[in-house]
């Protein structure tokens, strides 16, 4: 079994039954490293380490050593809080190229 459908169904078991959930993978810029970031709103009462620690006591065991050293970190997060990190990250690129000068178009050097 490929390991993003073995984490699904290992993350799967760790969720109440009846909770929806999506498994997302996101870069982090360094070498092979992935942030595991599962959105589901079955947590939402409990502090974020207890959500953390439930799918890494459900996932870890289950993956070779290989597969462990691929992932950076866990997260879990709510739909909500999903959505309102999307809506930041998207303010500070747009900050980030009027910082730049950039708006869109790239500089060209004058010859």
């Amino acid at each position: 079994m490929m390991t993003t459908a073995r984490i699904n169904k290992l993350v799967k078991a760790a969720i109440p039954k009846g909770k929806p959930f999506r498994v997302i993978w996101e870069p982090t810029g360094l070498g092979q490293w992935r942030i595991l970031r599962v959105v589901t709103p079955a947590w939402k009462s409990l502090p974020k380490f207890e959500g953390v620690q439930k799918v890494r006591q459900a996932v870890e065991p289950n993956l070779s050593q290989q597969e462990r050293d691929q992932i950076f970190r866990f997260s879990v997060l709510t739909p909500v809080e999903l959505k309102r990190m999307e809506e930041w990250l998207r303010g500070e690129r747009r900050a980030t190229r009027r910082k730049n000068g950039l708006n869109g178009r790239h500089k060209v050097a004058a010859a």
